[in-house]
Parts: C-alpha cells; sequence; structure tokens
C-alpha cells in the first residue's frame, strides 16, 4: 500500500505533466483560456552579503545580548568557532574570492504575481528582492536584480544562497560488498551444481532399490491356529486385502501406487550433504536477512544513520531491493515446495538394509464435496489444477521415518505403526498375530508367552504405546508461517516497509500474526486432547514363562495374559478367559449402561471380534473396568475352569491380548484423527478459480499502472502494490473467520467442531439421515407388555406380570443376560427393563456347581440358570437352559426377534395371524420380541451343560410376545419440522424393524399422517412391495412414484420403506439409485448398510448424518457432515459432536452453518469489493490524476476500516430458523458475481459522478492540480489538493458502506440492525466521514489534510484557523477548502450511492428482482439441483 510513495520518486523522472488526456489549468468552465494566477505562501531562499550592513532592513541582523557575538550565519552565539556558514555550501573560506555571510532567514512567506511554474525559482527570488526593497516595486519580472546568482568567485555584495546540488553517489556493483556477494551467490551455484553430479553418479542404480509396501498388515499365525490349518510355526501369510505391486520396479512412481500402498525409499547420510543441507538453511535466512538489511538502509540503519549508506542513492537501492526481492521469492517458493524431502536431497539414496531414513511416499487422496453443476471456467482450472498436481506428483506426501535397531531387527515407524525390515521381501512390512479363529483356539493360549516369544513379537509390532508429537508453540508457529499465504504476505510486506509504510506494515503483521497465534494455540490445544487420548499407560500383571509378573502395559504384546483388577483400564483389545468383567464403553460407544463381558467356551465356536457375536466375549482399549468377578462367578462347565485347576493364587480373571497399539479400534482411531482424509468444498475449489481470476485482474491493472506511470523502477513497486489490492492478503483469513465465529458459537451451545471447513458444507446440507433408537427416540427401552400365546391362539395384552403363568414368568425372569453387581443391574437395556419388571431378583448366593445364577421371585420361587447362549446378530437370539428348584425340571428358553423364533419354533405352535399381530404391534411402535419355551424334565445337569446349542433349542414351542415401547424425544417432531421447512430431506437409518422405524416416522412427522407406507422386503428371494396398513402387494412401484412425482405438493403421499435385505438387492439389481430419494425408512440396517446407504445419499446432495456414536460411528465419519449426540471418545471422529442429545442440535447445527457459509461469502465480497475500488477505482484514478490521497486517509482505510468491519460483518447472528433456501455456495457463482461487480459499476459511476461534478465547479477549473507545480519530494502533501479530496471521501463512503451491503442476508442471519458491532462501527465511521466531508476547517479534518490548509490561508478564506499543527500546504491555493454547498453536494451523492448500493443488494441480488431473474433462468435452462420431495 504506500502507494503514495512509489509515486514521488516516478513523478521526479517525469518531463510532462498529468493528467494523460486533458492539461491541467488550460481552460475555465466556460472554456475560456485561464489567467495566470498569484502564488502565495512562498519561502525566500537565503540572502548572503560580502557585510552584514549589506541586508535588507527586513533582514538586518538583530543586536546580539551581552556575552554574545553575531556569527557567520545571522545569529548570536557564546562562540562563533563551530558554527557553519551556509554561504560556504560546504567548502572552505579559501576557496572562495570574496568571503560572504549570511543574513538572518526570512520567516514571512512571499506572494508571486502570475505565477510560471517553469520560472519558479526566479520568481521567488524576484518577488523576495522586491519585498526587501533590493528592486524597484514597479520593477518588472525579468529585470536586474542586482543580486548575483551563488558562484566561489563571486564579488557582488549581495548574492542568493542556492548552494549547487552535491554529485549523488553511485553504486558501481564493483563494491566489495556486490563482489562479495557474487562470490557467494557463484560458488553456492557452483556448489550445487557439483553436488547434484556427485549425488546422480552414487544413486545411478537407486532407482532398483525402491520398494513398494502394503500398509495392510502380514498376518502371522500362532501354532495353535497353524496346526488347525496345517501352518507350519512362524509361517507368514498376507492380509485379507494384500496388494499385488511388484516389489521391485524402476518404473513405479508414489503417482502410481495403489490406494493402500507405500514407496519406500532409503538414505544415508553423507558428510557433503551435511555441509549443502546447512548452506540451504543458512541460504534462506541469508536472503530474508538480506531483505531486512535493505530495508533498514532506507531508513538510514545500517551505516552511519545515513539513509542509502550502504547501496549509495534510491535509484541503486530500488534496483537492488528488486533484484533481491525476486530472488528471494523464488528460493523461498522453492524451499516450500521441497519441504519434506528437501533434507533427503543432500542424503545419498541406498538400498533399505543400509538406509538410515527411508522416506515413506503415498497418494494422498481428497474427497471433493461438491453440489449441483459447476460452471465451466471452474471445470477448467480444476481439470489443469488436477492435470499440474499429477505431472510434479503434488498429490503425494513425502515422511522421513529414521531406520532403528533391535538386535538385527531393523524397524521404522509410521504413522503410529512399526514396520519391520524382512530380508526375504527386502522390504519393511508391518505385522499382526492370529491367536486364533474359535473360542478353543484362543482358550489354548492360556499359559501366556515365555520372554523370548514376548520379546520377539514386541520386536515386531512395537510397544502398546501410541506417541503423539505436540511440537512447542514456538515450532508449531514456525511450521504454521513456512506456507505459501504467509509468505505471500511476508514478501508484500517487505516491500510496504522497504517504501517507508512501517506505520500500516507494521499494523497488517500484527494482524498476521495475530490471526497466526490463534490458529497454532488452537491447532496444539487439540492436539494436547488426542495426545492425552492416544498416550496411556499403567502397570498390569502378565504371565510370563508360567509365572505373574508385574510389567508397564507399553510391553504388552499379541499372546500375552493379563490379570484384570477392578477400576484398571483396558490398553489393549483381548478376550475373556476366565471370569466376567463388567466395563464402561462409554468412552468408545457413548453408551453409559455398563456391559458384561463373558469368558470363552471350549468349543468350536467361530471368534471374529468384529462381530457383533463375538463382542460378549470381548474387551476393548480405551475401556475402564468397573468390577471382575471369580472364575467360579458365571464361568460354565465349558469355560477354562474345566481345562485347569484353580490355584488360589491364579488371578481369577484374566484376558488374552488380540491386539496391541494402533491395531486395536482404539489405535484407528487416533490414527484417524492423526492423520484425516483430506475433504474440499466447492468454496475450496472455485477459491483456485477466483485467485487466479483476481491475480489476471491486478495483471491487467498493474499494466495499466505502468503505462499511467512511465516504465521506471517506480512502476514495478506500483504494479506490486496493485496486484496485492487485487488480491489482498487478509483474503485467506477472511474466508476463515466466519468458519471460527460460528465454532465459537456451536461451543456454547455444547456443539464441538474439530473440522471449520465442514461449518460452511452444514450450510448446503440437504439430505439429513438419522438413526432412530437414542437419536430420535430415547435410549432406553420402556416395558409394555406381554401377550400369552396358548394353543395357537393370542390371549390379551397384559402389563401386570403376576397375572402370567408361571411358565412365563420364569421366562421372563431368566432368558437375558443381565446381572447384578453392587446392586446394580447391569447388561443390554432391554434385558435389564425385562427383569425389572418381573421384580425377580438375583441371589449372590448361587447353589450347585453348574449354576450361573440363583434367582428368586418375590413368592420366594427359586430358579437356576444352568445354561446361557448370548444373543448373536446372526442368529437373531438368545437362549437360556434353566432348573426349576421346586420341580426339578429343566426349561429351556429362546428370545429374539419375532421373524426368528418364528422360523425356529414348532409350527404347530404358531397362531395363524402371527404375522398380522405382530405387524400391528410394530406399526403402533413396539419393539417385538418372541419367547418360546421348551420342558426337558428332570435331567442331570452336567448332560445339559454337554449339549450343544441347536440341540437345546429344537422344538421349542411359542408361548408370547415381549413388548417394548421406544419413546419419541419430546423435541424430536419439532426439529424434524424445522429441517422440512428449511428445505431438508429427512431420512431414518436404522437397525429396528421397518414397521416400528414407520410408527416413529409418522409420530416425529418425517412421515405424514395421510401418506401411505410401502415396505419393501425378500419374500422368496425376490423383492416385493407391500402397503404396511393393507399389507397388499404393490405391484408396480415405479407408477406409485410416477403418480407421487406428479403432484406440485412438498409433503409425499406415498412413502417408500426397505430392509437391509431389499436394500441389497435393490444395490445388486442396479435400481438403489432411481429409488434412492423416494426410500424414507431404510430398516434393519447394520453399520456396515449405514456407511453405504450414507455414500449413496453423498452422491446425490450434501448429506449429514445424525446419530448417537455408538454403532453408527462409520456412517457418521463417512459423511458430509457427522455429528454425533454424544460425549464419548469414539464420537471424535465425526466432525461434529453435542453433549445436547437432542437432533435440535442438527437444527442449530444448519442454522449456525448457513450463517457462517452466508458471513464467509459477505466476507470474501466485501475484500473483493476493496480490491476492485482500490485497484481499478482509487488507484487508476490517483495515477491519472498524479495525486495520492492523504496518508491519514491510507491508514484509516487500511488500518482500521478494513479489518474492522470484516471483523463487524462476522458478528452478524444467526437466523432464529431455518430458511426455505440455502445460501450459495460459489465464489464465482452468478449470485455471487452479480454482486460484486453490481456494486463494482454503481461505485465507479458515483466515484466518476463526483469527479465530473467538480470539473463542473467555477473555483475549482484553473485551480487543477498539476504535477509540475509542485514540490514531488514531498511525498506526503501529494493528497494537497480537491482531486485526492474529492477521490478520499467517495472512496471512503464507498468503503465502509460495503460492510453494511454485505451484512444483508436476514433467511440466514438475523436482521441487519441486530449485528450490533457492524452497526455500531457503520454509523461510527460514517459520521467521522461526514464530518470530515462537511465540517469547515477543524482540527481533525486537517490530520487528514481534507478542508483545510495553511493558518494564513484559512484565515484569509474567513475561517477559524487550526491550532494543530500541519506542514505548508503543497499547492498553488495553499488550501482545499471546498465551499459549503460544493461540500453539502458531494456528501449528498455518497449518501445517494450508499443508498443505491443497499436497494441494489437488497432489492435486486437478494431481493424479488433477483429471484424473478433465478426463475426466469430455472425455466429457461432448467435447476441443477436434484428435485425431490422433503
Amino acid at each position: 500500500m504506500v502507494r503514495y510513495l512509489v509515486l514521488v520518486t516516478g513523478l521526479a523522472s517525469v518531463a510532462y505533466a498529468f493528467p494523460a488526456f486533458n492539461v491541467p489549468n488550460s481552460v475555465n468552465v466556460d472554456g475560456d483560456t485561464c489567467p495566470v494566477m498569484d502564488r502565495s505562501g512562498l519561502m525566500c531562499p537565503v540572502l548572503c552579503v560580502r557585510d552584514f550592513n549589506n541586508c535588507p532592513d527586513l533582514i538586518q541582523p538583530s543586536e546580539c545580548p551581552a556575552g554574545e557575538q553575531l556569527c557567520d550565519d545571522g545569529a548570536c552565539y557564546d562562540s562563533c568557532d563551530d558554527v557553519e556558514n551556509p554561504c560556504l555550501c560546504g567548502m572552505s573560506a579559501s576557496d572562495f574570492d570574496v568571503l560572504y555571510k549570511a543574513c538572518p532567514s526570512y520567516s514571512t512567506s512571499v506572494t508571486v504575481k502570475q505565477y510560471n511554474p517553469s520560472t519558479k525559482q526566479e520568481q521567488i527570488e524576484f518577488a523576495c528582492a522586491q519585498t526587501w526593497g533590493l528592486v524597484s516595486r514597479n520593477a518588472t519580472f525579468g529585470s536586474d536584480t542586482s543580486v548575483a546568482l551563488w558562484a566561489t568567485n563571486e564579488t557582488a555584495t549581495t548574492m542568493w544562497n542556492e548552494c549547487p546540488l552535491a554529485a549523488e553517489p553511485k553504486l558501481s556493483f564493483t563494491e566489495t560488498v556486490c563482489l562479495a556477494f557474487y562470490g557467494i551467490i557463484g560458488a553456492e551455484v557452483l556448489l550445487y551444481l557439483l553436488w547434484h553430479a556427485y549425488k546422480s553418479i552414487r544413486e545411478r542404480h537407486a532407482a532398483q532399490m525402491r520398494r513398494v509396501c502394503s500398509q495392510l498388515p502380514k498376518t502371522q499365525v500362532s501354532p495353535s491356529v497353524a496346526s488347525d490349518k496345517q501352518y507350519e510355526k512362524g509361517v507368514v501369510q498376507s492380509g485379507p486385502s494384500s496388494i499385488d505391486v511388484p516389489m521391485s520396479d524402476a518404473t513405479v512412481s508414489a503417482s502410481q501406487l495403489p490406494a493402500g500402498s507405500m514407496l519406500l525409499r532409503g538414505y544415508k547420510n553423507d558428510i557433503a550433504g551435511l555441509f549443502m543441507y546447512g548452506l540451504t538453511l543458512l541460504s534462506t535466512a541469508g536472503w530474508i536477512a538480506l531483505l531486512m538489511i535493505i530495508v533498514l538502509d532506507y531508513y538510514g540503519k545500517v551505516k552511519g544513520g545515513v539513509a542509502y549508506g550502504l547501496l549509495a542513492n534510491s535509484n541503486d537501492s530500488m534496483s537492488v531491493f528488486i533484484f533481491v526481492w525476486h530472488l528471494a521469492a523464488i528460493w523461498l517458493i522453492a524451499m516450500l515446495a521441497c519441504k519434506r524431502r528437501l533434507r533427503n536431497y543432500f542424503r545419498i539414496e541406498c538400498s533399505l538394509p543400509q538406509a538410515r531414513v527411508v522416506q515413506v511416499e503415498e497418494r494422498q487422496e481428497e474427497v471433493i464435496m461438491t453440489e449441483g453443476r459447476q460452471n465451466r471456467l471452474t471445470q477448467l482450472v480444476t481439470k489443469a489444477y488436477n492435470a499440474v498436481v499429477l505431472k510434479f506428483g503434488l498429490n503425494i506426501v513425502a515422511e522421513s521415518c529414521a531406520t532403528q535397531h533391535i538386535g538385527d531387527n531393523q524397524f521404522i515407524e509410521y504413522r503410529c505403526t512399526r514396520y519391520v525390515f524382512i530380508e526375504k521381501a527386502g522390504s519393511f512390512e508391518c505385522h499382526a498375530f492370529v491367536l486364533g479363529e474359535t473360542h478353543r483356539s484362543l482358550l489354548d493360549c492360556h499359559n501366556g508367552l515365555t520372554s523370548a516369544e514376548a520379546d520377539a513379537r514386541l520386536t515386531r509390532v512395537g510397544e502398546n504405546f501410541i506417541r503423539v508429537y505436540v511440537p512447542s508453540f514456538l515450532v508449531g508457529l514456525l511450521q504454521e508461517l513456512f506456507s505459501y499465504t504467509y509468505l505471500y504476505q511476508m514478501m508484500c510486506l517487505f516491500v510496504w516497509f522497504y517504501f517507508n509504510y512501517f506505520k500500516l506494515a507494521l499494523v497488517q503483521l500484527c494482524v498476521i500474526l495475530i490471526s497466526a497465534f490463534i490458529k497454532v494455540f488452537i491447532r496444539l490445544r487439540s492436539e494436547r486432547r488426542v495426545k492425552m487420548l492416544a498416550e496411556r499407560r499403567n502397570q498390569c500383571r502378565v504371565r510370563r514363562n508360567g509365572v505373574w509378573v508385574d510389567l508397564d502395559t507399553a510391553d504388552l504384546v499379541p499372546g500375552d495374559v493379563v490379570a484384570v483388577e477392578a477400576n484398571m483400564e483396558v490398553i489393549c483389545d483381548g478376550c475373556v478367559l476366565r471370569g466376567e468383567v463388567v466395563v464402561d464403553e462409554s468412552s468408545l460407544t457413548g453408551e453409559a449402561m455398563p456391559v458384561r463381558k463373558l469368558p470363552l467356551k471350549n468349543e468350536a465356536i467361530a471368534y471374529d471380534p468384529q462381530n457383533s457375536a463375538s463382542k460378549a466375549y470381548s474387551v476393548y482399549a480405551g475401556t475402564r473396568v468397573l468390577q471382575c468377578t471369580g472364575s467360579s462367578y458365571g464361568s460354565a462347565p465349558t469355560s477354562l475352569d474345566t481345562m485347569v485347576p484353580v490355584d488360589s493364587a491364579e488371578p481369577q480373571t484374566q484376558i488374552l491380548v488380540l491386539r496391541t497399539r494402533t491395531a486395536t479400534d482404539k489405535g484407528k482411531l487416533i490414527q484417524r484423527i492423526l492423520f484425516p482424509i483430506r475433504y474440499s468444498f466447492v468454496l475450496d475449489e472455485q477459491l483456485r478459480v477466483s485467485i487466479l481470476a483476481l491475480l489476471a485482474y491486478g495483471g491487467v491493472v498493474f499494466g495499466l499502472s505502468i503505462w499511467l506511470m512511465g516504465a521506471d523502477r517506480t512502476s514495478w513497486y506500483y504494479g506490486l502494490f496493485v496486484v496485492s489490492q487485487a488480491f489482498p492478503p487478509l483474503l485467506p483469513a477472511a474466508l476463515v473467520i466466519g468458519q471460527s465465529v460460528a465454532a465459537d458459537r456451536l461451543r456454547r451451545q455444547q456443539i464441538f467442531c474439530i473440522d471449520l471447513p465442514r461449518i460452511n458444507l452444514c450450510g448446503k446440507v440437504r439430505l439429513m439421515l438419522f438413526d432412530k433408537t437414542g437419536t430420535l427416540t430415547h435410549s432406553g427401552m420402556q416395558f409394555y407388555s406381554v401377550q400369552e400365546i396358548a394353543n395357537t391362539t393370542f390371549g390379551d395384552a397384559e402389563q401386570n406380570i403376576e397375572k402370567l403363568s408361571d411358565q412365563i414368568q420364569i421366562g421372563l425372569a431368566s432368558c437375558h443376560a443381565a446381572t447384578e453387581i453392587d446392586q446394580q443391574l447391569i447388561g443390554n437395556p432391554v434385558d435389564v427393563e425385562q427383569f425389572q419388571a418381573t421384580g425377580w431378583r438375583i441371589e449372590n448366593n448361587r447353589e450347585g456347581a453348574h449354576s450361573l445364577d440363583t434367582l428368586i421371585a418375590p413368592d420366594h420361587r427359586t430358579v437356576h440358570v444352568v445354561r446361557r447362549f448370548e444373543f448373536e446378530h446372526a442368529r437373531q437370539s438368545m437362549s437360556v437352559a434353566v432348573q426349576d428348584a421346586a420341580t426339578r425340571h429343566v426349561h429351556v428358553f429362546v428370545k429374539g426377534s419375532f421373524e426368528r423364533i418364528k422360523k425356529i419354533a414348532r409350527v404347530d405352535s404358531v397362531p395363524a395371524d402371527y404375522d398380522a399381530v405382530t405387524a400391528a404391534w410394530a406399526k403402533q411402535g413396539c419393539y417385538v420380541l418372541a419367547l418360546a419355551h421348551r420342558d426337558l424334565g428332570e435331567m442331570d445337569l452336567g448332560s445339559v451343560s454337554r449339549m450343544p446349542r441347536a440341540q437345546l433349542e429344537a422344538g421349542c414351542s411359542l408361548v408370547s410376545l415381549l413388548l417394548f415401547r421406544n419413546t419419541l424425544k419430546e423435541d424430536t417432531p419439532q426439529a424434524i419440522a424445522e429441517l422440512r421447512g428449511g428445505d431438508t430431506r429427512s431420512v431414518m437409518v436404522t437397525g429396528d424393524t421397518a414397521l416400528t422405524a414407520a410408527y416413529i416416522a409418522r409420530e416425529c412427522g418425517m412421515v405424514d399422517a395421510t401418506a401411505r407406507v410401502v415396505l419393501g422386503t425378500i419374500e422368496d428371494d425376490a423383492l416385493i412391495w407391500r402397503d404396511t396398513a393393507t399389507d397388499k402387494v404393490v405391484d408396480d412401484i415405479n407408477a406409485e412414484i410416477c403418480a407421487v412425482t406428479a403432484q406440485d405438493s412438498q409433503v409425499s403421499q406415498v412413502e417408500l420403506a426397505v430392509t437391509e435385505a431389499a436394500f441389497n438387492w435393490l444395490i445388486k439389481s442396479g435400481q438403489i439409485r432411481h429409488l434412492l430419494l423416494h426410500i424414507r425408512i431404510f430398516a434393519r440396517m447394520t453399520p456396515q448398510g449405514k456407511i453405504m446407504c450414507v455414500n449413496l445419499h453423498m452422491e446425490r446432495a450434501v448429506t449429514a448424518m445424525c446419530g448417537d456414536g455408538g454403532n453408527d460411528t462409520g456412517a457418521l465419519r463417512a459423511a458430509h457432515v457427522g455429528i454425533a449426540l454424544s460425549e464419548a471418545e469414539a464420537s471424535i471422529v465425526s466432525p461434529f459432536s453435542s453433549a445436547n442429545p437432542s437432533i435440535m442440535s442438527c437444527v442449530t447445527l444448519l442454522r449456525e452453518g448457513r450463517a457462517g457459509l452466508a458471513t464467509t461469502l459477505a466476507a470474501y465480497k466485501f475484500l473483493v469489493n476493496y480490491a476492485v475500488v482500490m485497484a481499478l477505482l482509487l488507484e487508476v484514478t490517483q495515477f491519472y490524476f498524479s495525486v495520492i490521497v492523504p496518508e491519514a486517509v491510507w491508514i484509516m482505510v487500511d488500518g482500521f476500516t478494513t479489518s474492522i468491519m470484516i471483523l463487524s460483518i462476522t458478528q452478524a447472528q444467526t437466523a432464529k430458523k431455518l430458511a426455505p433456501s440455502r445460501p450459495t455456495g460459489q465464489l464465482i457463482g452468478a449470485h455471487t458475481l452479480a454482486s460484486i461487480w453490481g456494486q463494482a459499476a454503481i461505485n465507479i459511476a458515483f466515484l466518476y459522478g463526483s469527479i465530473g461534478l467538480l470539473f463542473a465547479q467555477s473555483w475549482f477549473r484553473c485551480n487543477e492540480f498539476d504535477s509540475s507545480d509542485i514540490d514531488t519530494s514531498l511525498w506526503w502533501l501529494l493528497g494537497d489538493n480537491y482531486e485526492a479530496e474529492v477521490i478520499s471521501i467517495v472512496c471512503l463512503f464507498q468503503f465502509i458502506n460495503a460492510a453494511g451491503v454485505y451484512n444483508f442476508g436476514y433467511r440466514y442471519r438475523r436482521v441487519w440492525a441486530t449485528n450490533y458491532l457492524l452497526v455500531l462501527m457503520y454509523s461510527a465511521f460514517l459520521a467521522v466521514v461526514s464530518a470530515i466531508a462537511l465540517a469547515d476547517p477543524n482540527r481533525f479534518g486537517c490530520v487528514f489534510r481534507i478542508n483545510c490548509g495553511n493558518t494564513q490561508t484559512v484565515r484569509d478564506l474567513g475561517y477559524s484557523a487550526s491550532t494543530v499543527h500541519i506542514s505548508e500546504y503543497n499547492n498553488p491555493l495553499g488550501h482545499n477548502v471546498m465551499p459549503r454547498h460544493f461540500r453539502w453536494t458531494l456528501w449528498a451523492m455518497c449518501v445517494v450511492n450508499a443508498v443505491v448500493c443497499l436497494a441494489y443488494e437488497k432489492l435486486v441480488v437478494l431481493g424479488p428482482v433477483g429471484r424473478r431473474v433465478k426463475a426466469w433462468w430455472v425455466a429457461k435452462h432448467g435447476d441443477s439441483k436434484i428435485q425431490f420431495k422433503l
């Protein structure tokens, strides 16, 4: 910015006057030739005389006080020894024929009649001589004044003290400092060439040494599993998804790697390379230091306090600065581009076994989040950008990992995972150990490991501890600053500092640093939070070499057996070998209910920790043990206790370590947080186009500036200023200010964000997917009733348990997995609710060796639980075998989904209307389970314990339905209604039954009360659509959809629902995309099915997913916007999490997202408006008239108006309700461009209209600014004219009003006046500018040099002179005070300008005109957005 500083030296080198298309002061408003004007306020030069008596009377030296003497400079001093005679002009007295003395200076200015700039000095001397009486009053200019010109051989009585100009020092560029610079640069270039040649020779075979490695682990099978599968001990096999890539291929580059694979390149240190790397760092610092030295030399801070003391003069200094600035910019850009590979460039590439460092390269995938069609320009730029990225490998992430050794094993740590060098493969690989695939094979590992086995495994998988590096604040700040954005800002600031614009440069520097400090603080705080989450360790007891020892959990490896104690934190994933464990998994699932974990069974039951059936036996890292029980509690005869004798010293509860470190679920969570996928929003895509457009615009104005200024050194500076205005350094920060403000507002409403760019994405959400249980409804189930089945006939629903048959009472009390710990029931919420409804209790003193639990009824009946089979998702059922203590009969009860129990129960026990009754209950919103029973009579309990599950459950008869209700949250209907009113479609994705989901959807308003729900299910391997109300088959679902689509209503009268089986069928048949946006309910969905459902919706529009952060974590992470209604650690993978479990959080998130997006666009448009007005209006207009607006105006614009107004715009309050539309997210869309260029056109018209009005004033014409008529060295006074004054006032109004214009947006933000900060600042700034424009000369206005002038001139005009000291005005008039009537006229034009801009934005861009134009365009060309029913 310092635009006016650059103009000064340019003006000095221009021989003709500006402006280019008219001659200043040539004609008046009537077209008549302007008269020659008088010029007042001119100061007289010093008069030199041979004797003080020759001084004219007006400047005769006064009599000196006693003790002082009159010296040669015309003043009195104690001594004249050190007094310099100005008439000598710095020369010796011996150089003169006659010694002259100086008369005292004349403090009063003179007036030159018929002033002619071309003879300015001569006219001033004549006027002074006439004033002093040296020339007759009647004499005319050109007559002899009898005053000689300065010369060493002059002998006249008087002469003018016009010292000859000293020869300007020149830089020959052969000075020592220049030669040193050439030598250093030349030596560096030579050294880099030699290093590159040396490196090329040493690395001529390097391509063959590179290896491709999979990120998936190699699976090492334990001996027990290997023997079952005929493997040999220690065999290593590929993981389930290993990547088949050539392990050595010179043609393979990182950009060609398939997903999930890495390119490994080994490097070793070299002493010459180390020297070159140090030289590179020193050179980087050197370029910055050199620029600083040149800047300091400008201010005279380098050599003796003399400006240009190092670089001789201004022109040479400018040339050197331009040269060094370009070289430094190129060097620093190169350093940024190569920063991740730079160190290894100065190493020698070698084979992996020899490497001291391994460079890991992999492709960084980017997820583009966009909506609708992209305009052709965006498509073209994106295509070109992608081509450049692929060409130069800009999508490749390179990270250097130091090799480490343990014994003979070499390994690296990459992204918290250990990769060990395998000599046979010739590459590094990560490892995982499979200890068993069945319960029995895992139980075989109960003896733990030997120390040798543990050490070997520890070498392969690494210590069970995830280290998270959090840099210090200083290091974090350097990391933040070392980016292209800050480099651009730094290079701009160097130019500003160089040209004495340090005041505003300091302001901008403070803004940039404060912004960087805040970003670093937030980032480090987040990283410390992750560090606390990741770095967990404690002491535990482990079986090693057959004995129990205390170890650090960091030393745990797969295969270790760990003793479990109450209140310990689990630091690994494992399975329970002995005893039972009650854990708190809320940190992972968000469920506050304690979870019971059972010991493995000594059977060939398949075990997969990712399978829901195995989770009852698994514990996970990050959970906390609430209580653990002895081996006799709950340990069935098939457990570990039947295999080994119980030793009193043996820990009663033990787990087997299966996975450690990043192989655990929590470790993977940490990895996803530390190394997230890169997302790009449409705003980011178009930002590239916008930057190119702004730079191109800057280039055009740059060329125009050079044409107006003339091609000299200063034109480069001014051109750079124009480019920096076209792309303001604050623009990148402005794009995230709205996000930051929105994040803070969300935080105050207990919604937390870990990914700020997603906030803008929230503003574009069109599809909102909800989980049901715990999201739309309360988490728990409430017991409703039991409906008995007797003789294949349904009885009445009964809520009083005591009225049920004894058989069903026993089934309700026993067929569950709940248990009691410290008088608290724990287990599945449905099981707990079921048991509590019976009124029975669990007795701690159990009887019999084969008894798991003893249950006692209120009437003291006793039942012993003999066998229990946990609920399995594959079976959709659980079962128990119990012994009635009174009859000694063994009863088997099977409980599960009503569909599953129907299949396994005896056919003759199923009522004919079973499906209709269960469907009716489901339609009423009931969670329906069925209970089946079988009486085995009196049996040996040992025999019961040995019976397989299938045999026990065979032949059971249906005895009842169990009914539970899941009630809606109170504010769910309101939230769904607001989303619909906000043009957002709500969809349910649940694991519950379709009919129950349909009931909840209707209750909450997701499905209209009058709408039909058509359910798609799989029957006989075919997709069948049925009306849920009538159960009639719908033959042609497409006809139903077409009939609905033809309707105008936004509320669909036919809603589709599908089960996951039907959903998968639609995917396989290719029909899902056709029907997707007609399906309202996705039922019986597994976690993987939810992810697939979210992905399909994301193809059609911006999609949000809302869940409780448990089994829908994958879907939350996959969606464009995921919000977890949970504070669990697992919810961290979701971009948003809410401490408030209400789905009103979704409404709040969308409201804040829309407001944030609108604010971001407003800030963007404000700064682009700044660029247009500054570069095109103000700069070019200034150049044309050869004026520069006053310094105080620049400081006000750049130092206060811009930054304060940007901040004020972001304080707009969020709309209270969702609008029926979303703000545009396109930086170069029609809506945005119409706003920006419409405002620019209005501002251009009014600025040039104001200048035209000025040229129509008689008092202005013939008083125009002429660059040949002023002292161009006084650059800060180039605004002392009417032209600069009018430009300043109009542009100030336009700058300030732009903030008010872009504060509109009531659809997504509250009304204009509720942005209190902006209203205050807007009013204050307009009041200040109005006062400056309208007031008579005063102190404040004179600070801005507007409506002010020299003290005497202001008095002559009839105004009260300002008491503020200001520099003398640098124009012939000595003032720029405009007549009052013109001030008011100009002010009125500015007000009209503001009103027109406000009206254009309000009525045209945002108002009815814009809506009609959009409607016309859509009618003619169609809407790019997908249309669907809400």
